[in-house]
Formats: C-alpha cells, sequence, structure tokens
C-alpha cells in the first residue's frame, strides 16, 4: 500500500490546510459555537439519505422480482419433472410393447409354418385314405369275382376266404378311423390359421428370418389394414412413437414457435381473441420428449434459472452498495451527533 500511495505531510498549522475547505460560511441560524464540518456533513447526509432510500427500494423490487421468477421457474420445473416422468414412463410401457410385438411376430411365424405343416398332413392323411379306398375297391372286386365263380373247392371261413375275411377286418377297421381323423385334421387346420389370424392378417414377407426380426412394428402407413392382436401392439407401439429417437430441443426448428410461447410467458397475457379452433392447449404428441410444448417448458425453465442467477447477483451487489450506505449513513450520523452545536455548547 505505502508503493502505491504517495502520502504527504499535512500542514502543521491545520487551519491553513485544505481540511477547512469542508466548511460552509456565514451559515444562518448558527448558533455560534461553530464547528468545521457540521453543516457540510448535514447535507451528505441528505444526500447519503436518499441515495440509501433508493437503493433499499431496488433492493426490495429486486427481492420481489427474485421471489416471483423463483417460485415461476419452480413450477416450470415441476411441470417438466412431470413431463419427464411421463416420458420415462412412456418408454418402459415402449420396452414392454417391443417385446411383446418380438414374441408376437415368433408365434405368428410358428403358426404360419403350423398351418403350412398341418395342410401338408392333411394331404398325406387325404392320400392314404384314397389309396385305401382303392385297395377296398379291388377288394370288393375280387370278392364279386369269388362269387360269380362258385368255385366248390373255395369254402368260406376257409383257406384263402379266411385270409380275405381277416384282411376285410383289417380293412374296415382301419376305414372306421377316417372319419375322426379327418374331423381332427380339419380341426386342426381351422384353429391354426385361428391363431395366425388372430396374431396378424399380415402375410409374412419373403425375407423373414425369425433369428434377426428386425424392427418390431412398421410405423409406416401403405394403405393396407391388418387385423389381430400383433395389430393392437402395433397401434400402441406406433402411437406411443417407441420407433422415435430422442432429439435435443436446441437441434430443432422451432425457434419462432418458441419465441411466441416466451412472449406470451413474459408477458403473462394470452391473446384472448376468439379462435375457430376450440381445442385444448397444450395438446401433447408422444414421444413427450420431442414434443413442441415439452421444448418450451424446458426454455421456459432454463430462462428463468439463468434469470435467477442473473437477479442473485445483481442482489448481492445491490445488498453492498445498501450495506456501505448503511455504514456512511451511521457514521454521518454518530459524527453529526458529536460536533452538534447545541450538544457541544451547552
Amino acid at each position: 500500500m505505502l508503493t502505491k500511495h504517495n502520502y504527504q505531510k499535512s500542514d502543521t498549522d491545520l487551519k491553513q490546510g485544505k481540511i477547512f475547505d469542508c466548511c460552509r460560511k456565514d451559515v444562518p441560524g448558527d448558533s455560534g459555537c461553530e464547528d468545521c464540518c457540521y453543516d457540510t456533513w448535514r447535507d451528505e447526509l441528505k444526500r447519503v439519505n436518499q441515495t440509501y432510500s433508493e437503493t433499499v427500494e431496488k433492493c426490495q423490487q429486486v427481492k420481489n422480482s427474485l421471489t416471483f421468477i423463483t417460485e415461476r421457474r419452480d413450477k416450470f420445473k415441476a411441470w417438466l419433472d412431470e413431463l419427464l416422468k411421463a416420458e420415462d414412463l412412456v418408454r418402459k410401457i415402449c420396452n414392454q410393447l417391443e417385446i411383446i410385438a418380438s414374441q408376437s411376430d415368433k408365434i405368428w411365424f410358428n403358426s404360419i409354418k403350423a398351418v403350412e405343416a398341418i395342410e401338408i398332413v392333411f394331404c398325406m392323411i387325404r392320400d392314404f385314405y384314397m389309396r385305401v379306398d382303392y385297395i377296398k375297391k379291388r377288394y370288393d372286386e375280387l370278392q364279386a369275382c369269388i362269387n360269380a365263380n362258385n368255385d366248390s373247392s373255395l369254402v368260406k371261413g376257409q383257406g384263402l376266404l379266411k385270409c380275405l375275411d381277416d384282411y376285410y377286418t383289417k380293412l374296415d377297421g382301419v376305414l372306421k378311423t377316417r372319419d375322426e381323423l379327418i374331423k381332427l385334421a380339419v380341426e386342426a387346420v381351422k384353429l391354426s390359421n385361428l391363431i395366425r389370424n388372430h396374431i396378424s392378417t399380415n402375410d409374412v414377407p419373403g425375407d423373414y428370418d425369425p433369428c434377426k426380426p428386425g424392427e418390431p412394428c412398421d410405423c409406416s402407413t401403405d394403405g393396407a389394414s391388418y387385423y389381430g392382436f400383433k395389430t393392437i401392439i402395433c397401434e400402441w407401439y406406433c402411437s406411443f412413437g417407441c420407433d422415435e429417437e430422442c432429439i435435443p430441443c436446441n437441434e430443432k426448428n422451432g425457434q419462432a414457435t418458441q419465441q411466441s410461447a416466451q412472449k406470451q410467458i413474459g408477458s403473462g397475457i394470452k391473446d384472448a381473441k376468439p379462435s375457430e379452433n376450440c381445442e385444448l392447449e397444450p395438446m401433447f404428441e408422444f414421444p413427450i420428449c420431442n414434443d413442441e410444448y415439452k421444448c418450451r417448458v424446458e426454455k421456459w425453465y432454463k430462462d428463468d434459472e439463468q434469470c435467477v442467477k442473473d437477479l442473485s447477483e445483481d442482489l448481492k451487489e445491490i445488498t453492498k452498495e445498501k450495506e456501505a450506505l448503511q455504514a456512511c449513513k451511521s457514521s454521518l450520523e454518530k459524527a453529526i451527533a458529536e460536533v452538534d452545536p447545541k450538544k457541544r455548547c451547552k
């Protein structure tokens, strides 16, 4: 400090020094017991009091603004947290829907293969009984030929005729199973087709690989309508926007909308003009992380957060100024009280 400031020795004769420059001359109504800087300090105290009052008022205004902005910021934060919580819940639902859709694809693919396999089995059963019918026809022809020959060497129940009777017994037993077996095969075809169609009526794509199923749902609208359990799951999957990735709000092209929204929230007054479109606002769209209103709330929260920081810094500086003025005011009041002629010259 000694190197920074150049100090000079004061005059020995104080009356000749500059310390008396603060004194006022010919003060009307003076009691005659004068003090050098009494009147100047009184004028200075008036100025300090005025500045102090202005600073106190300014400090109070900043406090009020800070309180208001803080409360509004907290409301935006609570609302933003609710939106983010809803987004987390939606993503959890999407994960479950994706699992169900993937498993449905596998069941659907297996049901298609089951239908094909059962149809092949049905064809094999039909072919088998067609051959049995042909054997029955040949048996009837042989039996008719034996009856027509009326050969005495062929005794019923003996020899060749006994073998033919035993063969017919077994053949008739096979024929009796046909109706029941065909009925079961037809029922199996029916059930396998119902399972397939209840999952999805869509045809299996030629390049489908059950080991690499790809996307669980195709959310593109190609004009085709499909029905079934898988379709319902995919409708929810697409409605929740599960196939969309979250894009940061600062990478979107919604600046104009956000500026308009910021203007509305800043003024606190919304356009009261009647609108032809009487929809409730806000109207959310999934995924919530990409919703324009969510981005607005996030921007409002960040703006208020920055505003709170700025106001806090301003309040800190104003408080320092107020405390400095308070100290100056107290010092002046104490000094004036010490040199007050009315008290000092009694």
